[in-house]
């Protein structure tokens, strides 16, 4: 006797049909799956910018040294005055050696001063391919009122100026750069908060954004690390608890670790940042 077609369609649907038990197994291993190629590819893309602000750092670095090399062993100024430097103010004759004009001639590439002459400049500063920046910072709408710099010069260096002249505005006179006691671990350039970016340390002073950086500015936009080029040119990503003291006993919270153990802030190791 001849199987019937139509029973014999049930029985291959019946052996070929999914339970719901089977099918919420696939789905659940298509979600891992997913999950796993979506935190790879977020994972890549961040250490994609890390690696990318590591090579700004760098070539700051490379500049600098040009720069010394140029300059009787000295390095450019930290800023036009102490505080905010406006967009104009980046302009005057005064901030021709600050590093943000200074070091840009050294390397053929665009100066802040340029940057400031139109607002359709000001924005390309912003731009997440520019030297002049970390392409993770995050910036705010208060970055339209004066340049603010996700990458800053060691401010603390300008604090040692026994060999220094006085310079414009009463700032203190450019550090030289043999008299960095302690190169390979002293901090030169680093990632330096803008406003709006979430502050690494409660204890940390407001980020600002300013030309220059300290430990009470250091930001940690890579996954609560940050990056740091040295006086050696050489470059590392390290921990915001390497870099920023966060005992809340400490008299230095929120500011450099000090004793210093990975990072150096002044021309000699032995003087308080």
């Amino acid at each position: 006797m001849k199987e019937r077609p139509e029973s014999r369609r049930r029985e291959i649907r019946a052996l070929t049909a999914f339970t719901l038990v089977e099918l919420l197994v696939v789905i659940a291993i298509i979600a891992i799956l997913f999950g796993l190629i979506t935190g790879g590819l977020v994972r890549g893309k961040m250490a994609a910018k890390r690696i990318a602000c590591i090579n700004n750092l760098r070539q700051w670095a490379g500049a600098t040294h040009l720069y010394a090399a140029d300059n009787e062993d000295r390095l450019p100024r930290e800023d036009a005055i102490d505080g905010i430097n406006s967009w104009d103010m980046t302009r005057l004759p005064m901030s021709v050696d600050v590093w943000y004009n200074a070091l840009p001639d050294i390397s053929g590439i665009t100066r802040m001063s340029d940057y400031a002459q139109a607002p359709a400049a000001q924005q390309e500063f912003y731009s997440r391919r520019n030297i002049f920046h970390c392409p993770s910072a995050q910036f705010s709408e208060i970055a339209a009122t004066y340049p603010n710099f996700s990458l800053a010069i060691n401010s603390k260096l300008m604090r040692d100026f026994e060999k220094g002249v006085p310079t414009a505005a009463g700032a203190p006179p450019p550090q030289y750069l043999s008299d960095i006691r302690a190169p390979s671990r002293t901090a030169l350039f680093l990632d330096n908060g803008v406003p709006g970016e979430a502050r690494l340390c409660a204890f940390q002073a407001p980020y600002t954004g300013q030309p220059k950086s300290f430990a009470s500015q250091f930001s940690g936009r890579h996954n609560r690390a940050g990056n740091i080029v040295f006086a050696d040119g050489h470059a590392l990503t390290l921990a915001g608890k390497e870099v920023v003291e966060m005992n809340p006993t400490s008299p230095f919270r929120g500011q450099a670790i000090f004793p210093p153990i990975e990072v150096v802030w002044r021309g000699d190791p032995g003087r308080v940042p």
